[in-house]
């Protein structure tokens, strides 16, 4: 796993939508991206990432609970969004396009959006929906690839923390007690590197084994979170109880448990 990978995502998702303002699209557009409620993204090898929008608002389901930053979702919609021109599918050699064997599906509203290679130019990816084929930018590929660092909100504490204490689970009756830690607004303004499946594998798929564990307990207002954070030789990641994904931070970042 390549923790520096994580700000290199970000900024692509930041940046996206400003890559391709020469892109010309039907006046439609905007009425459509407000339409769309649901997305998946399925790659080969990575879990599938499912986002569904409740009001005005996005949340990710899956792999696990997590609010989306709106801003880094937007390139995704823009990018996918029905261009002007499209082709049928019997026009176009689908295997050369590399849309017979995809790199990433994205499912908007039950309509699957298949990823396939880029043009002669590199600058432009071809995209099937239904049975047209069509150009999005050739970034959106490493956007789709960015996974859950690219889409979530990367804050680890959205909500104001009152208490964050170091459990003692050597307590009796596991009664939850422990110590409370000082630096609030340090915990309040940790950021991760990445947001990651768990457990945790590196390339190989062996799994990375942790130096020691601590249990926390955060409060905000009646939310309680039971978290553990796992200190690694090159980095630290935190995770809610029973999450199947975690935070990714650097250890220069962990704030000291006085």
């Amino acid at each position: 796993m390549n923790v520096g990978i994580g700000t290199l995502l970000v900024l692509f998702a930041v940046i996206a939508s400003l890559l391709w303002s020469d892109r010309r699209q039907d006046p439609n557009i905007a009425v459509l991206q407000g339409r769309i409620e649901s997305i998946k993204i399925e790659r080969a090898g990575f879990d599938t990432i499912s986002l569904q929008k409740s009001g005005i608002h996005w949340t990710i389901n899956e792999p696990c609970p997590l609010p989306v930053n709106e801003k880094r979702l937007q390139p995704l919609l823009d990018a996918l969004a029905p261009g002007t021109h499209s082709y049928t599918a019997a026009e176009v050699d689908l295997q050369a396009a590399g849309l017979s064997t995809p790199a990433a599906v994205v499912t908007m509203n039950g309509t699957p959006i298949l990823l396939g290679g880029t043009d002669l130019s590199g600058e432009r990816r071809y995209i099937q929906r239904d049975n047209r084929v069509e150009f999005a930018p050739e970034w959106v590929l490493s956007l789709v690839n960015g996974g859950l660092s690219a889409l979530a909100a990367l804050e680890v504490f959205i909500e104001p923390l009152d208490k964050l204490m170091v459990a003692d689970n050597s307590s009796p009756n596991n009664d939850g007690s422990g110590r409370s830690v000082a630096e609030l607004d340090q915990w309040q303004s940790l950021s991760a590197q990445q947001i990651v499946s768990w457990p945790l594998a590196a390339q190989g798929q062996e799994q990375y084994i942790a130096t020691d564990s601590i249990t926390l307990v955060a409060m905000s207002g009646e939310q309680t979170r039971n978290m553990t954070l796992h200190n690694y030789p090159e980095f630290s990641a935190l995770r809610d109880e029973n999450s199947r994904c975690a935070y990714i931070i650097t250890q220069a970042s962990v704030p000291a448990l006085r």
